[in-house]
């Protein structure tokens, strides 16, 4: 039966559909739930992982309080401080420790021999090694061996190795100035630490020769990860050895050497041990670093502000250093 449309009526059509509507409603309704539910689930469980991570990472944290932080602390407070030693009480004295040392000029010529004796363990240190590694590498038998031996004095510790070295250096009796009269250069003997103009750079050799076997597998691993067709191409194009070695093998090892250079740079800012053992800073100052100034200041003069203010000044030199150097790295590598 059709009902007649008059005017100004409407027909409202059967709602035929309105049980799925009503479905697809309450399914939608259920996945939203539980949308919400997985949620609120995966909140709770991340900040119940993040409290397990804090609890575990608490005793590891705190020794890094105590032992690090904590220490950072007591010398930017000893630093404005006049302290006499480690059981008299401290006094503030503002900025003086600060001009103190800007007028001090040991620590200006100990600042200098910091720089000269980075430069002299880069140089020494990393050269030497790079020099034994090509020369190892090309070995075949005997290579392990070499690579063995010029690797042990790493493994002596600095202190040992000054000892080593004082003896070798001695002026009379010492294995350098009697190898040298034995075979006819007596006239090159030389009281090498004993001379301002010579000890800091004997000092030096010392600590580059406990240092160098660490480079040198440092470069071995290097040239063992460069491409041998790119040595078999230049060979193609005619190139000699000595051209292999700067269009091929130096590039190839620029990022072994950038990890290398600053490697020897930290271990030239931490050079204490060999200097203490073999001249403890002298003679006249002539040998004496940051790191030596300030175990003197500290435990001999005791003048625990002034050491304080050098250590924040050494601290300040190697992140100086280290944002230098990985700002030039980052320009090589583009």
């Amino acid at each position: 039966m059709v009902i007649p449309e008059t005017p100004g009526s409407k027909v409202v059509a059967p709602l035929r559909d309105a049980p799925a509507v009503a479905g697809h409603t309450g399914g939608l309704s259920v996945r939203m739930s539980k949308r919400r539910t997985t949620g609120a689930a995966t909140s709770d469980s991340s900040a119940g992982d993040a409290r397990t991570a804090l609890w575990l990472m608490a005793p590891a944290l705190g020794l890094y309080a105590v032992f690090t932080l904590l220490p950072i602390a007591a010398t930017f407070w000893l630093s404005f401080n006049s302290s006499a030693g480690f059981n008299t009480s401290a006094s503030f004295v503002g900025f003086d420790n600060y001009a103190k040392a800007a007028h001090d000029p040991i620590v200006w010529k100990s600042l200098v021999h910091t720089f000269l004796w980075l430069a002299y363990h880069v140089v020494m240190a990393g050269g030497l090694g790079l020099l034994l590694a090509l020369a190892v590498s090309r070995l075949r038998i005997t290579q392990v061996f070499f690579r063995t031996a010029f690797f042990l004095p790493h493994l002596v510790s600095l202190a040992v190795v000054g000892v080593i070295w004082a003896n070798i250096y001695d002026p009379f009796f010492g294995l350098l100035n009697t190898a040298l009269t034995r075979i006819g250069l007596g006239a090159f003997t030389q009281g090498w630490l004993s001379d301002p103009a010579l000890v800091l750079f004997s000092v030096n050799i010392a600590s580059s020769w406990q240092g160098f076997g660490l480079y040198m597998l440092l470069f071995i691993a290097g040239l063992q990860n460069i491409d041998r067709s790119l040595y078999d191409a230049a060979e193609v194009d005619g190139a000699n050895a000595f051209q292999k070695l700067i269009y091929v093998t130096l590039p190839g090892l620029r990022e072994v050497t950038t990890f290398v250079v600053s490697l020897a740079m930290i271990n030239g800012l931490k050079g204490f041990a060999t200097v203490f053992v073999m001249t403890n800073g002298g003679p006249f100052y002539q040998s004496e670093l940051i790191t030596t100034y300030i175990y003197r200041l500290a435990f001999q003069s005791q003048d625990h502000g002034l050491a304080a203010v050098l250590c924040i000044l050494l601290s300040l030199l190697a992140i100086t250093i280290t944002i230098v150097f990985n700002r030039w790295r980052a320009r090589l590598s583009q």
